[in-house]
């Protein structure tokens, strides 16, 4: 068995952002969950989680209210949503004051989506706390060189041209403005992911 793990602050940022969209109220009603019944029942089975961070979706309520905040203007005007993750965020400080309160007050005990969840917990039996079988780690920053590793070992070799890269998607609010205070706490929260996968702490 093998995994692709990443360096613990960037996954961070990157888990939050997925994990905000997720729990947004956009997801009981409006256009994203029209046709997804069991999307909307998901989220009002999990929702509470949010609870103890009120803040962090103030003034929020459709979709659309999220994605003034940080896509331009001009790409909204274009009703190609997804292309607001190709451009970087346009977020006043907004977005990223809520980021930096939510880290303030998190344990890292009681994640509110399974994004925000430690890599090494993933890495366990949630029943014994016995490790998976896992016989090699790779960085998936550079996917593709583990990917031709692991196909290599087998005798097989894949194209270039046939590799599947992986998705880039801007972040939401400014990780280059995150306090070093704030870094300092995600990875005391993450210190397990650092220690025992063997990555190098930030400076």
């Amino acid at each position: 068995m093998i995994s692709f793990i990443r360096e613990p602050l960037n996954r961070f940022y990157s888990s939050y952002d997925e994990a905000f969209f997720r729990m947004g109220p956009w997801m009981e009603k409006g256009e994203i969950v029209w046709d997804k019944p069991q999307m909307r029942k998901w989220y009002q089975t999990v929702k509470q989680k949010i609870d103890p961070y009120p803040y962090l979706y103030e003034g929020f309520t459709e979709i659309a209210d999220f994605r003034k905040m940080y896509c331009p203007k001009e790409i909204l005007d274009t009703g190609k949503f997804l292309k607001c993750n190709e451009y970087d965020s346009i977020d006043d400080g907004t977005l990223l004051g809520r980021f930096e309160r939510f880290v303030s007050d998190y344990d890292g005990i009681e994640p509110f989506d399974v994004h925000l969840n430690m890599q090494t917990t993933n890495l366990i039996y949630g029943n014994t706390g016995e490790p998976l079988p896992i016989t090699s780690l790779y960085n998936a920053s550079d996917a593709e060189r583990g990917w031709q590793e692991v196909a290599s070992a087998v005798g097989v070799t894949i194209p270039n041209d046939e590799m599947t890269h992986g998705r880039h998607q801007s972040r939401r609010f400014n990780v280059k403005k995150v306090s070093e205070a704030t870094q300092r706490k995600i990875c005391s929260i993450l210190a397990l992911d650092y220690c025992c996968l063997n990555f190098k702490l930030p400076k």
